[in-house]
């Protein structure tokens, strides 16, 4: 029984159910109608005395005999005048085929006083002397039978309607969830009623479709994880080239410098030189560590005063800019982004640092906001040719004479990480940075 399918084993449960039920039905018929059928048969008795009391009311003694004669001659109730002094008694002669001994109660007595014409009372007896729970059981197993067959055929036709309705449901459930499985988007449970089943259906397909989309979500979140660790190759791979490329030349310096060779001889001239190295080495160190706090800077967005950050800044880059007599200037006013303090400040000082390494010699630096975009404006040499399309994409180069780019590079990833738009334009002899400003 356990190994059954739902539709036989629920086809037989319930067809047990009901015959069960219809047996236990019929013998109660079986036991309970000879009674209910002998009571009906006493007041049938009753009411035929009754009439045939009322029929001879008032008549000769000869006349009451006929009438009781013939009426038992033709009916199995059979009629006696009672013999004065015969208490409770019939004529045994008449033979009136009762079975005093039987434990059946097939002898039914009815007893009717009336009055003769002549002003004398008698008493009229009125015996049914049949079994009538013998005729009951008779009559019930003529009906039960038939009954029996149509009710089973009955059992037979619900259970297999009920089972056909289960299992129909389950069924479905389980081809559906067949497609499920395989990741098909269009599976989906048709929901036709609001009972249990209709609920299961629907939580089905609220669970598949949450199953989709976190699928989905991951896959995005995978992708973006294998471009991220990209970036992050492609970074390292030319930051090594670019840590080797000082520390080369820093090495042929100082061992030139310690065997005296050639123009190396003026030791003061390239120890100069050698520090110079060294700061290049430690700029690049620095961006680097920014570039592996990135993944930190997320869920601290504010509205941000750029002025407040960007006056800090400005003060240490000017030294910087003197030294090649850059002027730099500034006109802000009360302009915010939404952004983490740290990233901005990050994102401005690589900025201004690219701003001012690229700067010609006596240029110009300028930041400004114009149209709700933050800008970061520089001169640069006429004859110097710029894409601006190419400035943040396709990655930097480590071992361009003019910079790495890897200060951009990290302005263009804080930017992605906050989702602020950002573009840069220019043309002969000026290059602008634009950073979209909080919408206002």
């Amino acid at each position: 029984m356990k190994n059954l399918k739902i539709f036989p084993k629920m086809f037989l449960q319930t067809f047990a159910i009901l015959s069960i039920l219809i047996v236990l039905m019929h013998l109660l018929i079986f036991f309970v109608f000879p009674k209910t059928y002998l009571e009906t048969r006493k007041q049938e008795v009753s009411a035929k005395a009754d009439e045939i009391a009322s029929n001879i009311q008032g008549r000769d003694l000869n006349f009451v005999e006929q009438s009781l004669d013939f009426y038992s001659k033709t009916s199995q109730i059979k009629a006696f005048v009672k013999e004065q002094g015969a208490d409770d008694g019939i004529r045994i002669e008449e033979e009136v085929g009762a079975d005093l001994k039987s434990s059946s109660n097939s002898l039914v007595i009815e007893e009717r006083e009336i009055q003769l014409n002549t002003g004398r009372k008698i008493w009229v007896q009125f015996v049914s002397t049949a079994d009538m729970q013998r005729d009951a059981k008779e009559l019930s197993l003529k009906f039960l039978p038939y009954s029996l067959i149509l009710s089973f055929l009955l059992s037979v036709v619900i259970s297999l309607i009920y089972a056909r309705s289960i299992t129909k449901s389950i069924q479905e459930i389980k081809d559906v969830t067949d497609q499920m499985m395989k990741l098909d988007k269009d599976a989906s449970l048709k929901v036709d009623s609001t009972n249990e089943v209709g609920q299961l259906k629907g939580q089905i397909n609220e669970l598949y479709e949450t199953l989709l989309n976190s699928m989905e979500h991951l896959e995005q979140k995978n992708q973006e994880v294998l471009r991220l660790e990209k970036l992050k190759y492609d970074f390292f791979r030319g930051a090594s080239h670019e840590m080797k490329t000082p520390l080369a030349s820093l090495k042929i310096i100082l061992e030139n410098m310690q065997y005296n060779v050639g123009k190396y001889k003026d030791r003061d001239k390239y120890i100069g030189s050698c520090l110079a190295i060294v700061d290049q080495l430690t700029r690049n160190i620095s961006q680097m560590l920014s570039v592996s706090s990135l993944d930190q800077l997320k869920n601290d967005e504010e509205e941000v005063l750029v002025r407040d950050i960007l006056q800090p800044l400005l003060d240490q880059y000017r030294l910087l800019a003197g030294q090649r007599h850059i002027s730099v200037s500034e006109e802000l006013g009360d302009e915010t982004m939404y952004i983490g303090r740290r990233a901005l400040k990050m994102v401005l000082s690589n900025l201004i640092s690219n701003a001012v390494k690229y700067a010609n010699e006596k240029g110009e630096i300028h930041i400004g906001a114009e149209d709700n975009w933050l800008y970061v404006e520089n001169t640069i040499d006429e004859e110097t040719e710029a894409d601006p399309n190419q400035i943040f994409d396709g990655g930097f180069d480590l071992n361009s004479e003019r910079g790495n780019g890897l200060g951009l590079y990290i302005v263009r990833n804080i930017l992605s990480n906050y989702e602020i738009p950002y573009r840069v334009t220019g043309d002969k002899g000026r290059i602008r940075f634009l950073i979209r400003l909080a919408s206002q």
